[in-house]
């Protein structure tokens, strides 16, 4: 997919993965009123992934109205990232934060100064908050590493850890049931827990497909502010809009 390519909704991308993997298990083609009725999907729905997965030459329209497979299919991790923020923003306002307290923004695609491996987040939050009875203002810089559903292990806790050198507190973001992954795979979910447990990384689950805010699993630890270090970062992968925004706390 080229960089200027628009992707479709997570949902059309998820029904794209359903049909692909319906077709290649059918191993011959298979007609669209079949695939619908089947895997249970709107006529919208359907013909949003369909058009999709024709125009990535993932699946192919031929007569009769059949789909057959071309290659295999996963839904792309860029494609979590408006779900997950969407929920993160929730749990914030959840947890008490006001909205314009806050600013979250997708930064995993910027140009940036910043050097080395696993240093550049999905998202970064930025916030401040005031307390009642206590002087100053709490300012907070974190950052979230997103993985898919099938890269959901500990390798993640330590892309993640890469980021507290400039950032305040760092999260892993899973797009997953709780209970299924658990069931599906107990050994690793328990090794992403003591890692993050060990290292002060948060972890935060997203149940894609429902609308419940974000579990907060495990909360990351709060780092001391390098104000140096931190400057420099939101400098390299904030957007101007976004640094035209914190700038307004500071007046």
């Amino acid at each position: 997919m080229g960089a200027n390519d628009t992707l479709p909704s997570l949902a059309a991308l998820e029904a794209l993965k359903r049909i692909v993997h319906h077709i290649g298990a059918a191993n011959e083609a298979v007609t669209a009123t079949k695939l619908k009725r089947t895997l249970g999907l709107s006529d919208q729905l359907f013909q949003l992934a369909a058009d999709y997965g024709c125009s990535q030459k993932i699946i192919k329209w031929n007569a009769h109205n059949k789909y057959s497979g071309l290659k295999d299919y996963v839904v792309p991790e860029e494609a979590y990232y408006d779900t997950v923020m969407t929920s993160i923003e929730a749990l914030w306002l959840s947890e008490g934060y006001e909205r314009n307290h806050f600013y979250i923004e997708n930064t995993s695609r910027r140009n940036s100064k910043i050097e080395g491996p696993w240093t550049r987040p999905d998202l970064t939050l930025v916030s401040h908050k005031k307390f009642p009875w206590t002087m100053g203002t709490e300012f907070d810089v974190v950052t979230f590493e997103i993985k898919r559903p099938d890269s959901a292990n500990v390798l993640a806790v330590f892309e993640a850890l890469s980021h507290v050198a400039a950032a305040t507190r760092a999260y892993v973001v899973f797009p997953v049931d709780a209970e299924a992954w658990r069931k599906s795979n107990p050994a690793q979910e328990r090794r992403v827990k003591d890692e993050c447990v060990r290292h002060g990384v948060g972890l935060i689950l997203v149940n894609s497909s429902s609308s419940e805010i974000a579990q907060h699993v495990l909360k990351a630890s709060r780092r001391e502010i390098d104000h140096e270090k931190c400057s420099d970062f939101l400098d390299a992968v904030v957007s101007p809009g976004g640094k035209r925004r914190i700038s307004e706390w500071k007046s």
